[in-house]
């Protein structure tokens, strides 16, 4: 292990700054991410949580992946079906119509975000495993 100045004789590291950000942000990340997407809807809006999803694969620790992979999908859902039941007013049919149109509406973006965070996660176990076998 390699020492830093000042600590001869010991194993103590410096303390590194890491990248990783930590699971709060991550899901106001991913929560956040398809509520603004909203508001450009259509392509945009699975380019955005997509590009959210992504960023938040690339960040956290690699621990942390296997639970970014499944939240984005449902982050996006959450919002969707949100929007369209608390634009719905009316009798519980119309709010039954309102999460079918929510869950339409969502599974592109769903379909996207995960592909998207699994391509990352798999790049980064690659990578991962390249640079632990050189």
């Amino acid at each position: 292990m390699p020492h830093t100045p000042g600590t001869h004789g010991s194993c103590h590291r410096a303390p590194t700054r890491r990248a990783n950000i930590t699971a709060g942000r991550v899901t106001a990340l991913l929560l956040l991410a398809p509520a603004i997407g909203m508001f450009f809807g259509g392509a945009v809006f699975a380019v955005v949580c997509a590009g959210a999803a992504s960023l938040a694969a690339l960040r956290v620790r690699p621990a942390g992946l296997w639970w970014v992979l499944p939240l984005a999908p449902v982050a996006i859902w959450a919002v969707c079906v949100g929007r369209e039941v608390f634009d719905a007013s009316g009798g519980t049919s119309k709010q039954a119509v309102a999460v079918a149109h929510g869950m339409i509406d969502a599974f592109p973006a769903m379909m996207v975000t995960l592909l998207a965070t699994a391509a990352v996660a798999a790049l980064r176990r690659t990578l991962r495993r390249r640079s632990a076998g050189a």
